[in-house]
């Protein structure tokens, strides 16, 4: 099974573009970050994309990190969009540049926008069970399966 994520989010005038792809660098060292020419508003939108279980690296090992794996799942799954075997989510841009993983309900929440996330798979559900498995009493109980199971 092939897992990608599309990563998206607006660069704004007053912000430095080195500090977005920092960002990016967060979930993979990414080779080609494209960048759209600024709106009227000098806005501009960076997107980025990977295939493959490297996809996944960051937002697992972030979760864990921050205890938030339970409080993440019960956020996500409603989100899975099974007829496009996908789940997009919004993180929070200001925290995600300290490194946490902080999600948003709405675009309005990230003062200077969200960073936007779709992870495609054809059994997205395993995917996100991997990512965000229940937890009994506070451990996380992972899933008996790794990424490199599910292609």
């Amino acid at each position: 099974m092939v897992i990608s994520l599309k990563i998206k989010m607006n660069l704004y005038p007053t912000e430095e573009k080195e500090n977005l792809v920092n960002m990016f660098n967060l979930f993979y060292p990414f080779e080609t970050i494209t960048t759209s020419e600024p709106d009227s508003s000098g806005v501009s939108e960076m997107s980025a994309e990977i295939e493959g279980n490297n996809a996944l690296n960051f937002i697992y090992k972030q979760v864990r990190k921050q205890r938030t794996v339970e409080a993440l799942r019960h956020f996500i799954l409603p989100r899975i969009i099974f007829n496009t075997n996908s789940c997009k989510f919004l993180i929070h841009k200001q925290a995600l540049s300290t490194g946490k993983v902080v999600l948003c309900k709405t675009a309005a929440e990230s003062p200077l926008g969200p960073v936007y996330l779709e992870y495609r798979a054809n059994k997205i559900e395993d995917v996100i069970e991997y990512l965000f498995p229940p937890t009994e009493k506070g451990r996380v109980i992972e899933a008996n399966y790794t990424p490199e199971d599910l292609d």
